[in-house]
């Protein structure tokens, strides 16, 4: 049995990922913070192969309580997703430390617990770790995420480390363009002149990525 752990899963990206891996015969782990009723909802149609847990990612001792709650129902995870990320919007003169500190606790700081946590258990079953990242980390350039920005190209730092550390799973990180979801704050109007990757795109390249036996890939996908 594949047993996948998916961050963010009642996200914009996050829910129809956690679709489809279900319909491909994983068993899923959905992990939320807010909108937990989606995830509930969605385990109750897939009563036999997903269990969900609420758990605050920026919290140390909160991540910890996935490995627990995954012990305790007696599951080794062959794969995890770190998908759950989110921005700050803002000019550079209203940033500071806090605003820096609390988007680096969930995109950097949390994927690097969680592959820490559970890398041995993974490379054992030889299975996968895949981030999902952004193409702002290379050319996509904008100073008012720029919290966002660092903090996912310490995302695919950390993917390459760890691509070293377990050489026996594949350790990967898609670097995604624009994606339309809620953590877009974007203004219709504004919408209407960018280009944005179809979700179902976004998700067939992850289903693709994590099937293949590469690593320490970083993948560019553009619309």
């Amino acid at each position: 049995m594949k047993v996948v752990l998916v961050t963010g899963a009642s996200g914009g990206l996050g829910y129809p990922l956690c679709e489809a891996l279900l319909e491909k015969g994983y068993f899923v782990i959905l992990h939320g913070f807010k909108h937990m009723e989606k995830l509930e909802d969605l385990h109750q149609r897939y009563l036999n192969s997903s269990l969900y847990i609420e758990a605050n990612l920026k919290d140390e001792e909160e991540v910890l309580k996935i490995k627990g709650f995954l012990k305790e129902k007696g599951l080794s995870l062959t794969g995890l997703i770190n998908n759950a990320a989110i921005d700050h919007v803002s000019d550079v003169e209203l940033k500071n430390a806090e605003s820096f500190i609390e988007v680096f606790r969930l995109n950097t700081i949390a994927p690097f617990l969680l592959m820490k946590i559970f890398g041995k258990e993974i490379e054992m079953n030889k299975g996968f770790i895949l981030n999902i990242s952004s193409d702002n980390t290379i050319d996509q350039f904008d100073p008012r995420t720029m919290e966002y920005d660092v903090s996912k190209a310490g995302l695919n730092l950390l993917t390459q480390e760890f691509a070293l550390l377990y050489p026996n799973a594949c350790v990967n990180a898609i670097l995604f363009g624009w994606l339309d979801t809620p953590m877009n704050d974007i203004p219709n109007d504004v919408k209407k002149w960018l280009v944005f990757v179809p979700l179902e795109k976004a998700v067939g390249s992850i289903i693709k990525c994590i099937e293949e036996k590469e690593t320490g890939k970083l993948e560019v996908i553009r619309s």
